[in-house]
């Protein structure tokens, strides 16, 4: 009987050991994503390297489609939570001052301009808004997971039929 205990308790860690460490994972990339939502990737040519939402050229402030392949993009602003209005705004931002290129001036402009927008939308509309549990938050719940199963295993372990035995 104890041994079957055992077993079903070193089962129990390994199940929250599988679940706990993918969650650590897609908890940092989730809040990789979060924080990168509302930065603009200003890059010189068509090439879109990180994981922003918006990209805009430099010579000549145009709208990238940074999309999968597969995938077709709208050639429009489309950040998570700003209604059409504002993204038409910043359409009209970006176009008036990258007529000649945007200067190292006018980036920060735009980039300022988003981050007003974006500290003005409500919190459900925001990448993950609608989750309990997202980001950091399931990156620290997934570690505690680890722990705890790495902690219930070498409890088993130690004072189990076996090392109880063996210790007396």
């Amino acid at each position: 009987m104890r041994f079957l205990l055992m077993f079903l308790v070193a089962l129990a860690c390994v199940a929250l050991f599988a679940v706990g460490a993918p969650s650590v994972l897609v908890g940092i990339a989730e809040q990789g994503h979060a924080d990168d939502a509302y930065v603009v990737g200003f890059v010189p040519d068509a090439d879109c390297g990180d994981d922003h939402e918006l990209y805009l050229r430099v010579m000549d402030a145009t709208v990238l489609d940074c999309a999968p392949a597969g995938v077709s993009g709208s050639g429009q602003i489309s950040l998570p939570g700003f209604t059409a209005a504002q993204e038409e705004e910043l359409e009209t931002l970006a176009a008036n001052l990258g007529m000649d290129g945007l200067s190292a001036e006018e980036q920060q402009e735009i980039q300022r301009r988003v981050d007003e927008v974006a500290a003005s939308v409500p919190q459900a509309s925001r990448p993950y808004g609608d989750q309990a549990v997202w980001g950091a938050g399931r990156a620290w719940l997934g570690a505690g997971m680890v722990v705890a199963a790495v902690l219930g295993l070498i409890a088993t372990f130690r004072f189990g039929p076996a090392g109880v035995s063996s210790s007396r």
